[in-house]
């Protein structure tokens, strides 16, 4: 009797712990159903031809959506979960139109792929015809005739037997790619050519004709920033410029020039020829500019 009195029947601990059981259970399957539901939706998005998102060329307009997605091996629909990345940037490393790509996520649901375009930087003759290369000394294109009047010439040389996408190695082209690679954008469109037949006498020509002496293929970002300096310094003479010697030590003007206010008798301008030192200038005793070399 005093057993029946202390201690509770076990129907009513089943009783009493229901509710709490019930209500545990019932938290569960919900969790259970929500988690299923998301899993078979992420599965199917990540496996199953379905349309989710859009792509996006910028920075090219060579470079088309079609292009990535061959590059890509991306089918339609499009699925911007599906691609790799990784493997797109790979693919497209390989295109000869494209430096770089970059890829980014923009909402809502658009992946951008961003195509930094191989520049070309220098045509080259070749044995059937001449090359077009970038900034690297890669190929980019090869023509029977030059396509691309918008680059410097690199003559002087003809390039060996290479090929589309191959990448020069000669030293002499490649000494003259350092040098308008380090050339900034205004004076670079100011270069018609680079003449490397002596590798110990690099000249450089402009579009107007200036002769620029760059010496041996030593110390040549210096020599570009001294061009650039000194291509600006010509703008202000009053006559024409033979020529400009880049040597580092010593960089040097010569150009023919009208002094102002000396004329003949009969009133016609003199022309006199003047060489000047970029930065140190001697004159003689009749008002010449000596050449000091």
């Amino acid at each position: 009797m005093d057993d029946k009195q202390n201690h509770p029947s076990s129907s009513g601990e089943m009783q009493s712990s229901t509710p709490v059981q019930d209500e545990r259970a019932v938290f569960r399957k919900r969790v259970l159903k929500i988690g299923g539901a998301v899993t078979l939706v992420l599965v199917g998005l990540f496996t199953l031809p379905i349309p989710f998102g859009s792509l996006k060329i910028t920075g090219s307009d060579k470079v088309t959506v079609q292009d990535v997605m061959v590059a890509g091996d991306i089918h339609e629909p499009v699925n911007i979960l599906q691609i790799s990345t990784e493997k797109l940037k790979s693919r497209l490393a390989k295109d000869l139109r494209v430096e770089e790509a970059q890829i980014r996520y923009q909402l809502p649901l658009t992946m951008e792929v961003h195509i930094v375009e191989r520049k070309a930087v220098a045509v080259v003759p070749a044995q059937f015809g001449y090359l077009t290369i970038d900034s690297k000394g890669q190929v980019i294109a090869s023509e029977p005739a030059i396509q691309d009047t918008s680059v410097p010439m690199i003559s002087g040389v003809k390039a060996g037997n290479i090929l589309l996408g191959d990448t020069v190695v000669d030293k002499p082209i490649l000494a003259a790619l350092e040098y308008l690679n380090s050339l900034d954008e205004n004076t670079f469109k100011n270069i018609a050519e680079v003449n490397i037949g002596d590798p110990d006498a690099i000249m450089a020509y402009t579009v107007s004709g200036v002769q620029i002496r760059l010496g041996d293929g030593k110390d040549l970002p210096k020599k570009a920033e001294l061009t650039q300096s000194m291509l600006q310094d010509i703008k202000k003479t009053h006559g024409n410029v033979q020529y400009i010697d880049v040597n580092i030590s010593s960089p040097y003007i010569k150009t023919d020039v009208i002094p102002e206010g000396k004329k003949h008798q009969n009133g016609a301008p003199t022309t006199e020829t003047s060489s000047t030192k970029k930065d140190d200038t001697k004159q003689d005793k009749q008002g010449h500019v000596e050449d000091k070399r």
